[in-house]
C-alpha cells in the first residue's frame, strides 16, 4: 500500500510539473485541447473577413497587413470572461501585439454552420458591440483557408452552363473567382437556419464588367455554390 503512495505521489508531481512547463514555457501554443487554441482552430479554419469601410484605417492605424494580422492573431489571447461564448453566434473579445509592438484589440464573430469569421475593429466590448449597427456594405476578404478544393458548385446543369458562360470552368477557377471578391453584408443571412447563407460578390477575370452574386452555405467542411446571378456594371 505504501508503494501504492509512493507511485501516485510522483505521478502526482511529473503531472504538475508537466502543468508549469505547458502553462509557463510553452504558453499553450502546443496543446490543441485547450480553449483558446480551440477557438483559433475554429477561426483558422475559416474565411477571414473585415468591413470593407474599416479594413485600411485599422491596418494603417497598427501597422498591419493581412499576412502580418494573420500571423499575429495566432499568439492573440482570448478573453472568454468579455465573450459572448454560448448560442449560435459567438464573439470573442481578443488583445494581440500590433505591428508598431503595442496593444491592439478587437473583436471576432463566428457564427455555427458559417464559414466565415469577422473580424470587427474599434469596438471596446461586448456592451458596445450590442449596441453597434450592422455593416451597410461588405466585407473584405483578408485570409482564405490554405485549401486546393475548398469551394464547388452544385451539380446542377444550370449552374454549370452559367459558370463556362462566365469563363469559369471548372472548380479551382470557381474558387480564385469567389474568393476575389466580397462578402455583401445586405443580401447574406447569417440567422438562417439550419445553414447560414452567404452572398459573394464577383468580377470574372473574363467578363470584367459584370458583377457575379453567388450564394453559398457551409457543406462537409466546404463552401457550396448552389445559386448564381449577375448585373452588368456601368463603370
Amino acid at each position: 500500500m505504501e508503494s501504492f503512495w509512493r507511485r501516485l505521489r510522483y505521478y502526482g508531481l511529473g503531472f504538475g510539473l508537466g502543468l508549469i512547463l505547458t502553462f509557463g514555457i510553452f504558453n499553450t501554443r502546443g496543446c490543441s485541447w485547450m480553449p483558446e487554441n480551440r477557438v483559433k482552430d475554429a477561426m483558422n479554419k475559416r474565411v477571414w473577413i473585415v468591413d470593407i469601410q474599416k479594413v485600411n484605417s485599422f491596418y494603417k492605424d497598427h501597422k498591419l497587413n493581412d499576412a502580418k494580422f494573420y500571423r499575429l492573431m495566432q499568439d492573440a489571447d482570448i478573453s472568454f470572461t468579455k465573450s459572448i461564448r454560448s448560442g449560435r453566434h459567438k464573439v470573442y473579445d481578443i488583445t494581440f501585439t500590433d505591428g508598431k509592438k503595442k496593444e491592439a484589440h478587437c473583436l471576432a464573430r463566428m457564427t455555427d454552420e458559417s464559414f466565415v469569421v469577422e473580424f470587427i475593429p474599434g469596438v471596446k466590448n461586448i456592451k458596445e458591440y450590442r449596441k453597434m449597427k450592422s455593416p451597410s456594405f461588405g466585407a473584405s476578404i483578408i485570409h482564405t483557408p490554405n485549401q486546393k478544393h475548398l469551394v464547388y458548385s452544385e451539380d446542377n446543369p444550370a449552374i454549370k452552363e452559367h459558370l463556362h458562360a462566365l469563363g469559369i470552368h471548372n472548380d479551382i477557377q470557381l474558387q480564385k473567382a469567389l474568393l476575389s471578391g466580397h462578402l455583401d453584408y445586405q443580401k447574406s443571412r447569417l440567422n438562417e437556419q439550419p445553414r447560414p447563407i452567404h452572398v459573394f460578390q464577383f468580377r470574372p477575370t473574363l467578363r470584367p464588367k459584370l458583377q457575379v452574386t453567388a450564394a453559398c452555405i457551409w457543406y462537409k467542411d466546404k463552401i457550396k455554390v448552389y445559386s448564381l446571378s449577375e448585373e452588368r456594371l456601368t463603370f
